[in-house]
């Protein structure tokens, strides 16, 4: 941990432009992520409607982690609307790699755990990463997810393949 000081809150359709920005540049800082750079083509204004059908619904959410007022981190928490499946979430989340090991991931997912907690639909959260990712691994094992199964093959970057584990957490 460090003595950084930021802020994790839900994200506003304000925030659409610098959240385009983040993604764009962590997209090519790491082979982690499900998506590079040129993978993202996202306009404003849908990034702007993602952000909107987030906040307005009661089991999905948008959220960032702020540092002097730039985006540091970015995470969604997505789930169904279909009655048997809503009340399970998927999450993403992608962090500047300058801002690795200070506590912004832990942060962000402790924000979204209370936050699932609170709503009371989502019950699971699952996510998909990669085996060679030991830091998030260790990092989702400490917060209480678990591995629930090997995806072989997950993810094929530059024409290399990569295997990913499946994780939950029941709530």
């Amino acid at each position: 941990m460090s003595d950084l000081t930021f802020k994790v809150r839900k994200a506003t359709v304000e925030d659409a432009e610098a959240i385009l920005k983040h993604v764009k540049t962590v997209g090519d800082e790491t082979e982690f992520l499900t998506f590079s750079s040129e993978d993202f083509k996202k306009t404003l204004e849908q990034e702007k409607q993602i952000i909107l059908a987030h906040n307005t619904s009661p089991n999905q959410l948008f959220f960032i982690a702020e540092h002097n007022g730039s985006i540091i981190g970015v995470s969604n928490l997505m789930a169904s609307q279909k009655p048997r499946l809503r009340h399970i979430g998927e999450f993403g989340i992608s962090v500047l790699k300058s801002y690795w090991g200070k506590g912004v991931g832990t942060a962000m997912i402790k924000f979204m755990i209370s936050w699932a907690k609170e709503g009371g639909i989502i019950t699971k959260i699952n996510l998909i990463v990669q085996k060679n990712n030991f830091g998030a691994v260790a990092l989702y094992l400490k917060l209480g997810f678990e591995k629930e199964g090997d995806l072989r093959r997950a993810l094929k970057i530059n024409g290399k393949y990569y295997d990913a584990y499946y994780m939950g957490m029941l709530l």
